[in-house]
């Protein structure tokens, strides 16, 4: 995989609805591992340890996971994940909250509260991530000036720079740029250059 659809990183988008009494919390995250949907998934049943039900859903590369949460078979997880798919995302979880309302709402409702709280979480704006390039470079102080006109014409962006004897500067690339200076670590990840219009 070259390239997805995900939403903004290191943040976390929330909706509440409300259905026969039943109060519906979801939350939205970008996440890059099944390790980091998970800690999220297990915070959130600590930060609500009452609620009846908490179900998720999270899809990543080459894995994908929903449970239901004693919800009846097929009626919380498998929706919020279909919601999911058929947008097209990755690297993503949703956790919908259930709190109980006394009201059954029966299999056919409930499918459908669940994926109307998928879609209602995952309305911010989309962003394009690209297999990207993360370095930290040691470069002189023309060449730096050299690095800042480079990234007005091309997909490169410095997120932080260090001026000593020489500029060491933390940069993020796509992996066909060619970077003056001396490479101090490297590693591949995904990154996102632009939103989704």
């Amino acid at each position: 995989m070259e390239s997805f659809i995900s939403i903004q990183e290191n943040k976390v988008y929330t909706s509440e609805i409300l259905e026969k009494k039943s109060r519906f919390l979801a939350f939205s995250k970008y996440v890059s591992s099944s390790e980091e949907a998970e800690l999220f998934y297990r915070q959130k049943r600590k930060e609500f340890s009452d609620a009846k039900h908490i179900v998720f859903a999270y899809k990543l590369e080459n894995i994908s996971r929903a449970s239901d949460d004693g919800e009846p078979n097929g009626t919380a997880g498998r929706p919020i994940l279909d919601i999911i798919q058929k947008l097209n995302l990755c690297n993503i979880i949703v956790v919908v909250v259930r709190y109980f309302g006394g009201i059954k709402l029966g299999a056919g409702p409930l499918l459908r509260m669940y994926a109307k709280s998928a879609n209602s979480v995952l309305n911010p704006p989309f962003r394009y991530f690209e297999k990207a390039i993360l370095m930290q470079i040691k470069v002189s102080f023309s060449q730096y000036q050299k690095l800042i006109k480079q990234c007005a014409n091309n997909e490169i962006i410095i997120l932080d720079a260090e001026f000593l004897d020489v500029v060491v500067a933390k940069i993020v690339c796509k992996q066909n740029q060619n970077i003056q200076g001396e490479i101090i670590s490297s590693e591949e990840i995904f990154y996102s250059f632009k939103e989704v219009q």
